[in-house]
């Protein structure tokens, strides 16, 4: 699928947290930039902006040191239609919006150094301010654009 958004996903670096003798968190601070002239209202469900973007298949990390991509644990979500307001996310034109998501992945090990990427499907982007996105356009997506994502890799060393 071809995207024609002009949204860029940024990933950056934060430090490994170790959370007990065997596991270590990943947080992952996120940027979405808009680069068109106008702001646009993204629908949040399976991009970054999903409070559950760490278990739903939106972060694929590799461990470098040993060559192999890492199982990350996911799970599937219902979703009640249509989407609400509150599962809506604006950002102004020429404007970046971040969010950090948490990562536990199970098999992280001290010493090796992983790369992180964010990749999805921008499910419906509406070119308009969130307040502009009616009801009806939230039933059937109407006027929304839809398009792939792929941030950067970048790499953390635990």
């Amino acid at each position: 699928m071809e995207s024609n958004l002009s949204l860029q996903v940024t990933l950056a670096p934060q430090t490994p947290i170790l959370q007990s003798q065997e596991a270590f968190g990943l947080p992952i601070k996120v940027s979405v930039y808009n680069a068109a002239d106008s702001p646009v209202t993204i629908l949040r469900w399976g991009t970054p902006f999903d409070p559950q973007a760490g278990v739903l298949g939106v972060f694929e990390i590799c461990d470098t040191t040993d060559q192999r991509k890492l199982s990350v644990p996911t799970i599937m979500v219902s979703r009640k239609l249509p989407a609400s307001a509150d599962d809506l996310v604006e950002i102004q034109a020429r404007h970046t919006r971040d969010v950090t998501v948490d990562l536990r992945i199970p098999g992280l090990e001290k010493g090796h150094e992983y790369s992180v990427r964010a990749q999805g499907i921008w499910h419906a982007v509406w070119p308009t301010e969130l307040s502009k996105v009616t009801t009806s356009q939230l039933r059937d997506n109407d006027g929304a654009d839809r398009g792939e994502f792929r941030s950067n890799d970048y790499a953390v060393r635990i």
